[in-house]
């Protein structure tokens, strides 16, 4: 009931196109992250550095706004343009938009308005205080920037733009970084000058993306919508809610662990702490860019069903993770030395940092599986599980062993926690997943609980090279396929035929688009055969093509019920439906 000969060429050189901009941008989230941190410490010390550290929930719950909205919104716009559904795809990017400037607003008036309380609550240091105050001040300034900007970068890579999300990011953070020092070094305004440079360079990044549509550069699919469509926002919320919560959750983690750490160790346990953030920060620059440059590309893949797709591009994800990860704690047992001078820690702490590192730092091998379940989980819509795992790895599971391991280890414990939670999860994830796909053989496949195709419905995945010969080749197959599984030769005949004739015209675009390789499935449902073709390079429409007497486009057009496409995460996606009335009413007449 399965034909495969599908390689992952379109697939791998899609996430591959994607990974590069996407690593570049989460670099540039990153420098405010970590480079803030560094000349912080460079210009006003230790306990700045600290300071900036204290103040980092709030950018961490900013995120948390950006990644319920982005996340979700653009899973699920991904998911609809799968389908060929652009009208609801646009009506979702037009609600989520508008919640983020809502919620952009709402948030950061909050903080203003409560300003002492939250500096009191972030900052245990009473002396630290009047530094500490108008720091944070402008930090609330930015979440009116910082939301909306993410949100809308997160959806450029379904547009198939990564790169424009990645030279706003760049650039709004590398102003930022610039200003860091204009700000501290030659206008005297202490610490509150790293926040003034990420509001500044935020406010470059909006000009840059007006900039961009004014040009044409890029289009935003804004849909006129009704006040019941924010009735969508559940479905949106739900979809980005385990990476929101694991956000959330790593903000209260990262406020835990600085109190706990001043608890057991003083300003030293802090510092350390510190030094173990801007590691993680490091590592997230490479598995959140892995991540990021596979939501989309899956999204679209589960809104076409296409399961062994999604194999192809979760194989190379998985691989790729473990060998970065793995080569991040090589570096940081190896050389923790770098970090220190880095961010100009003091020579009394020395001792307590390199240990810390190299403990924390076995952690990033065990918990880039944990993320990639987390979200892979998401957008194939088992919702609960990847909660789950969000609220684990974010707080849930960090708190009680934290505060177990430091009663037997002292701050060593601490460092401790972080590996040993995500050796338990790891294991836990693998344990579950056996259980779920040997409960239910029919419906998943091995550790990965990869979807199994409805075994009742004939399915053809193939890959094609754009050569006259393996068209004809590719034909011939997918005809005795059909002719296998259907009465009727004539529509066997009829699904070979759409078959070639899409392959030739995409073959006669190629020289316009660099286009070399045609992915089909098909899949022959009870009313039609639904033909789901896909190619890289620049658009082209065969729906929409003159219908030229004995071209590829008139026979498509007489052969189908329907041709639609859409061009979505940079791929030109062709959906042909032949229907089968005609072989049914035979059935019934016989």
């Amino acid at each position: 009931m399965y034909h495969l000969d599908r390689s992952g060429k379109i697939i791998n050189r899609k996430f591959f196109h994607f990974l590069f901009p996407t690593v570049l941008s989460t670099i540039a989230i990153s420098l405010n992250e970590f480079v803030d941190s560094i000349i912080v410490s460079q210009l006003l010390g230790t306990g700045a550095m600290s300071m900036v550290n204290m103040g980092y929930p709030v950018m961490l719950a900013y995120a948390v706004f950006y990644t319920l909205l982005g996340v979700g919104g653009s899973v699920l716009y991904g998911k609809l343009a799968g389908e060929q559904n652009m009208d609801r795809a646009g009506r979702i990017f037009s609600v989520t938009f508008t919640a983020a400037l809502v919620v952009s607003v709402l948030v950061s008036a909050a903080g203003l308005i409560f300003l002492d309380p939250l500096s009191r609550v972030l900052c245990g240091h009473e002396n630290l205080l009047e530094v500490f105050r108008p720091y944070l001040r402008f930090v609330l300034y930015s979440g009116v920037l910082i939301i909306p900007i993410q949100v809308i970068i997160s959806f450029l890579t379904a547009f198939g733009r990564p790169g424009l999300g990645t030279a706003v990011n760049i650039t709004a953070n590398g102003v930022n970084l610039v200003l860091d020092y204009v700000y501290i070094r030659f206008l005297g305004t202490n610490l509150k000058g790293a926040a003034m440079a990420t509001f500044s360079g935020y406010a470059v990044g909006l000009v840059m993306i007006l900039i961009a549509l004014a040009v044409g550069k890029v289009r935003f699919p804004f849909r006129r919508f009704p006040v019941s469509d924010f009735r969508k926002l559940p479905s949106i919320l739900a979809r980005g809610g385990a990476p929101a919560l694991n956000q959330f959750g790593y903000c209260v983690k990262t406020a835990f662990c600085n109190s706990l750490a001043t608890a057991v160790a003083g300003l030293a346990g802090v510092a350390v702490f510190t030094l173990c953030m801007q590691a993680v920060s490091i590592a997230s620059i490479f598995i959140a860019g892995i991540i990021c440059a596979m939501l989309p590309i899956a999204a679209s893949l589960q809104g076409q069903r296409d399961y062994s797709g999604i194999r192809i591009l979760l194989s190379t994800v998985l691989k790729l993770q473990f060998a970065v990860n793995a080569a991040i704690v090589v570096v940081l047992e190896l050389f923790p030395q770098l970090i220190l001078f880095l961010y100009n820690v003091d020579p009394a702490y020395h001792d307590a940092a390199v240990t810390g590192l190299r403990i924390f730092s076995l952690m990033f091998i065990f918990r880039g599986f944990v993320m990639l379940w987390m979200y892979y989980f998401q957008v194939s819509n088992r919702k609960v599980y990847a909660a789950v795992i969000g609220i684990l790895d974010a707080f849930a599971g960090i708190i009680p062993l934290s505060l177990l391991l430091t009663r037997f280890w002292g701050i060593n414990g601490l460092w401790a926690s972080f590996p040993v939670l995500s050796i338990l999860m790891l294991a836990g994830i693998l344990l579950v997943n056996s259980i779920l796909s040997r409960k239910h053989p029919a419906k998943y496949r091995g550790l990965l609980l990869l979807e199994r195709e409805d075994s009742s419905v004939p399915v053809f995945d193939s890959s094609c090279p754009l050569e006259s010969g393996a068209i004809a080749e590719n034909a011939r197959r997918l005809q005795a396929f059909c002719a296998e599984h259907i009465r009727d030769s004539r529509l066997a005949a009829l699904a070979a035929l759409a078959a070639e004739e899409m392959s030739v015209y995409s073959m006669s675009m190629k020289a316009q688009t660099e286009v070399d390789m045609l992915d089909l499935l098909v899949k022959i449902d009870p009313d039609e055969i639904l033909m789901d073709f896909r190619t890289m390079g620049k658009p082209f429409d065969l729906s929409s093509a003159p219908a030229e007497p004995f071209s590829s486009a008139d026979t498509l057009k007489k052969i189908a019920s329907s041709v639609e496409y859409v061009y979505n995460i940079g791929l030109n996606q062709t959906r042909i439906r032949i229907s089968r009335n005609r072989e049914n009413q035979e059935e019934k007449e016989a």
